[in-house]
């Protein structure tokens, strides 16, 4: 094609031809990337098998029984943090960190201003913890 009929320039003038281009260019590495993001896709959506021998990620998420009866945010451990639905390891001393730093909770809802807490997990949350005693 002398005319260039039927290729469109890109951004640089360069002359592109239609349809499926080669991954890549120019030592960006770009190509690579987009490679490794279709295989991370096909990998997670199990259309490409994946032998690894990485173990499967642990969930902080605790998948055992709740507390029996609601703890007391402003003197339960981080142990006792530990035992509620989607509160982990670093989670739990964040709330006890945050508890020390401020004093304490007057309200449950107090407990969304951490990082790491919003609505949905506060929800989760909200019925196995009080304030003060019952």
């Amino acid at each position: 094609m002398i005319s260039g009929e039927g290729q469109k320039a890109d951004a640089d003038g360069y002359q592109r031809r239609p349809g499926p281009q080669p991954l890549g260019g120019a030592g960006t590495g770009e190509g690579l990337r987009r490679l490794a993001g279709i295989v991370v896709l096909a990998v997670t959506l199990g259309a490409l098998p994946c032998s690894s021998s990485l173990p499967a990620p642990q969930s902080h998420d605790n998948a055992g029984k709740p507390p029996a009866a609601a703890i007391d945010i402003n003197r339960a451990a981080a142990d006792d943090f530990q035992q509620l639905p989607g509160i982990g390891p670093r989670l739990a001393k964040e709330i006890v960190a945050y508890r020390n730093k401020h004093g304490p909770f007057r309200r449950v809802e107090d407990l969304m201003v951490i990082k790491g807490i919003g609505y949905k997990k506060w929800k989760k949350i909200r019925p196995y913890v009080r304030v003060g005693e019952r």
